[in-house]
Order: C-alpha cells, then sequence, then structure tokens
C-alpha cells in the first residue's frame, strides 16, 4: 500500500469517473504529448450530457493549484480556451436559403 495520500482519490471527481486526468496528475515527468493523448481518450469516453467546459472548469478548479505548471493543467486551459469559442458563430441564411 502506498503511503502516498491525496485529497482527490481516483473516480471522486463526477467528469472523471475513469480516473484519467488523476492518473495523468500523479504520473511522473509525463510530457505534454503523453497529457493529450490521456485528455482525448478522457474526452471521448466523457458522458455526453456533461458539458465538456463545465468539465474542464472543474477539473482545472481541482487540480490547477497543486499543479499550475503541470502540462496537463495547461492542456485544459488550452482546451477550455477552445470550448468557449465553440458555437459561437451565428448561423444566417442567404438570400437563396441556404445557410452560411
Amino acid at each position: 500500500m502506498s503511503n502516498r495520500k491525496s485529497k482527490i482519490f481516483k473516480g471522486d471527481i463526477y467528469c472523471d469517473e475513469k480516473g484519467l486526468i488523476f492518473e495523468a496528475y500523479n504520473i511522473e515527468n509525463i510530457d505534454s504529448s503523453s497529457c493529450r493523448v490521456i485528455f482525448f481518450d478522457w474526452l471521448i469516453s466523457l458522458d455526453q450530457s456533461i458539458d465538456q467546459g463545465e468539465a474542464m472548469t472543474d477539473l482545472l478548479k481541482a487540480y490547477s493549484s497543486r499543479f499550475p505548471n503541470h502540462p496537463m493543467t495547461q492542456l485544459l486551459m488550452e482546451g477550455l480556451k477552445k470550448n468557449l469559442g465553440i458555437g459561437r458563430k451565428r448561423r444566417v441564411k442567404n438570400s437563396k436559403g441556404a445557410i452560411l
């Protein structure tokens, strides 16, 4: 049994039931490329009823203060910025009825 204890246990965060993000933060010397693979695995396994932006915000709240320079923190912040830009364009129809 490990002597290392954490206030956050694998699977305790509603949006990380598999503990993928938890594990990424606990892998020593993990690089951004490995974090990206884990992030995309987490993203595709995220329940569709959960808002991605809210989930990333909650993960950042849980981990960023303890791991401010971790590559997963940087990736979550980057993902959140991109997520906020999705769906912001207004759809309009041109004179022939086509949606632009």
